[in-house]
């Protein structure tokens, strides 16, 4: 599973924060302020702990608000879901149309996957671990980015194919005797 950088850099945050606030760490800089002896540096000493320790609860509460974000973000909700399901299995029925045999399996296909775009299957793969962002989303965003490149390759070919033979034709009508050998092969003449 891979982790995404945000979440690392949560990680960190939260390691760091564990590390500043442990009970021994907190039990040492009490000891320390208390050692110094004199009233106005142990409170000052107190307040200014204190004071890190609020800091710091601010810092954890952002990061759990973070972790929430990320997790809300990989999940579908069952508003998400009735919308997929309403709107791309009547896509997908529609491109594979009616007619031959073929296109009758598919459709038989799109019924048996109808079940697994449910509230309660899109939940419960959730609870499991189940990314449909990721496993779903991801693959589409790619196929599409290959669909649309191929299409500008294809594209670029075929300018690149025509400049050839505009060039072929220039050359063709530089040389007399190539042309009218051209001519009566095409039958103009």
């Amino acid at each position: 599973m891979d982790i995404s950088p945000e979440v690392l850099q949560l990680g960190t945050r939260l390691a760091e924060s564990m590390a500043r606030n442990g009970a021994t760490m907190i039990s040492d800089k009490i000891r320390a302020v208390r050692a110094s002896g004199r009233q106005e540096d142990v409170i000052a000493g107190l307040e200014e702990i204190i004071s890190d320790l609020l800091d710091d609860k601010s810092e954890l509460t952002r990061i759990a608000q973070s972790y929430q974000s990320e997790l809300v973000s990989q999940q579908l909700s069952s508003g998400d879901v009735r919308y997929i399901a309403d709107t791309v299995f009547p896509l997908l029925e529609a491109m594979a149309g009616v007619g031959s045999v073929a296109d009758n399996e598919r459709l038989k296909q799109l019924e048996a996957m109808k079940p697994l775009l449910s509230v309660e299957t899109v939940n419960v793969l959730q609870l499991l671990g189940f990314n449909f962002r990721r496993a779903v989303g991801e693959p589409l965003t790619v196929l599409m980015e290959n669909k649309i490149l191929s299409s500008v390759n294809r594209s670029q070919e075929l300018q690149l194919e025509s400049m050839r033979n505009q060039r072929a034709l220039v050359e063709l009508a530089r040389d007399p005797e190539a042309y009218e050998r051209f001519r009566s092969l095409v039958g103009a003449g």
